[in-house]
């Protein structure tokens, strides 16, 4: 059977989600689900179901975890429930994850230049806005190549200053939309440069652009607020 319309798999998988909200840190006797000071969100799976062969039995898996979470926070509503993301803008926010009241926070995963466009963003902060719910940019990245940046596989560095220009220029259309923003990723060492090559090392290449990105962005109206879940 398909892993997200089993009923068995996804009864083991409600399991899985009990038994980690239900894990208790033995340096202060605390469940996880009772601990916000250190959680800030739960979330079913990293981009489930990639790519998505089925949308419609995705959403109601997302939406049936995310009952499931919420069980097991035993009504705190201190630690947010979130989904993990697509492979783009639109497969990222399904349309049923809008009506789904177990989900406080949809995420979006991103590396198509065109999803990076404030046009593109404003529409679904609109509806999430109207809808009661939070978006988080989960993901996005600069290719460090010059492929396609959807499809940052192979090709040669492009120059840091173009790099850094693509990282400043398209922070600052998701800060626009008012979209909060994690970017992936940062190296605590210098990028290695493997296959798929979005990372930026702390101290190395494109690190001071990406740098003034995340302070930009600090000082950047969200369209949701967060204060209550952050630290």
């Amino acid at each position: 059977g398909d892993f997200y319309t089993n009923s068995e798999a996804i009864g083991h998988f409600k399991t899985r989600i009990a038994h980690v909200l239900g894990h208790v840190n033995p340096s202060n006797g605390k469940t996880w689900a009772q601990s916000p000071e250190y959680i800030f969100a739960f979330e079913a799976q990293n981009e489930a179901m990639h790519p998505q062969g089925n949308p419609s039995a995705l959403a109601s898996w997302q939406c049936t975890m995310a009952q499931a979470i919420k069980q097991n926070l035993n009504g705190s509503t201190d630690i947010l429930v979130t989904t993990g993301g697509g492979a783009y803008v639109d497969n990222s926010l399904l349309d049923p994850y809008f009506s789904c009241s177990a989900l406080d926070v949809l995420a979006i995963h991103a590396y198509g230049v065109d999803d990076f466009a404030t046009s593109k963003l404003q529409p679904y902060v609109t509806r999430a806005k109207t809808s009661g719910k939070k978006l988080i940019m989960q993901e996005w990245g600069a290719c460090y190549m010059d492929a396609p940046n959807h499809n940052c596989n192979g090709g040669s560095p492009i120059g840091t200053g173009t790099r850094d220009s693509n990282i400043r220029t398209w922070a600052a259309s998701i800060d626009a939309a008012g979209i909060p923003w994690f970017y992936w990723q940062i190296l605590p060492n210098p990028d290695p440069h493997h296959g798929w090559d979005y990372e930026v090392g702390i101290d190395d290449v494109n690190w001071g652009a990406l740098k003034a990105a995340g302070l930009a962005a600090g000082q950047a109206e969200s369209a949701f607020d967060f204060d209550r879940y952050l630290l």
